[in-house]
């Protein structure tokens, strides 16, 4: 396959700098060390210090939970005729989920575990306050997404978006709209988390079932981003996004865009 092209990058850009140059650019970009002085990233690149912090400070609330089974290699997507989903769905408290995650860490093949799009203020009192994130407007609230090595499978939204990650590490492939065509977008329904997503694995595409997904690959952008780095995704950019270590978390505030 051909190699992506590397997202483009800025070092440490002010909110100024991204509200005037990049954002009205309408591209993926990738916004390193804008987190750096976050406690949980601290915490992350000390070790998995930031579990116990997240679970000292976490409610009582039962969160939702998705596992998917080892054979799967991470994948939240389909089974193999395309008409059900590969995970199952479980609650627990915050604090049982984190627990379950430290536990499995060093285990050689464990089932893939995630929280997604969780309300980070409602399960972590006082996140955003000792997170700020001045980039996004002020009625973004930041999502938590924290899992082991799993994979989120191509998808896009209708608005604009800021991932940061503040535990482990994330790839990012982030295609065009204009891509489309290209991605093989499954049935409407079911869904893994309400909104179509691409058949084709990014990880391990089936170029002879899918051909055009080559035609996709040409046009995207990647990126690996650490502990206190961001990506800005354009509202309408396809985006795959990969979890590389068997501890992470990733925060993202989405918000309406008023670009023409």
């Amino acid at each position: 396959m051909t190699p992506m092209r590397p997202a483009a990058e800025f070092q440490s850009p002010s909110p100024e700098e991204f509200r005037s140059t990049i954002l009205p650019a309408g591209e993926p970009a990738v916004l390193r060390g804008v987190a750096d002085r976050w406690p949980l990233v601290a915490a992350s690149k000390q070790g998995s210090g930031w579990l116990e912090i997240l679970a000292a400070h976490a409610s009582d609330k039962t969160v939702g939970i998705i596992r998917a089974e080892p054979d799967e290699e991470g994948r939240f997507h389909y089974t193999p005729d395309g008409k059900s989903l590969n995970f199952i769905r479980g609650r627990a408290d915050l604090r049982t989920f984190l627990g379950v995650l430290d536990r499995t860490a060093s285990a050689p093949r464990p089932h893939a575990l995630a929280v997604q799009a969780l309300p980070a203020d409602q399960f972590i009192p006082g996140f955003a306050s000792a997170h700020p994130m001045p980039f996004v407007p002020d009625d973004s609230q930041p999502l938590a997404w924290i899992g082991n090595a799993s994979k989120v499978a191509t998808h896009n939204d209708p608005f604009d978006n800021i991932a940061v990650v503040a535990a482990g590490r994330r790839r990012f492939t982030v295609f065009p709209p204009c891509a489309e065509p290209d991605l093989y977008l499954g049935p409407d329904q079911p869904t893994p988390a309400g909104t179509p997503v691409s058949m084709v694995h990014v990880t391990k595409p089936d170029l002879d079932r899918y051909p055009r997904f080559a035609a996709a690959l040409a046009v995207a952008h990647e990126a690996e981003l650490g502990p206190g780095d961001a990506m800005f995704i354009p509202m309408d950019w396809y985006h795959h996004v990969e979890a590389l270590e068997p501890l992470n978390m990733l925060i993202n505030y989405w918000w309406k865009s008023d670009r023409g």
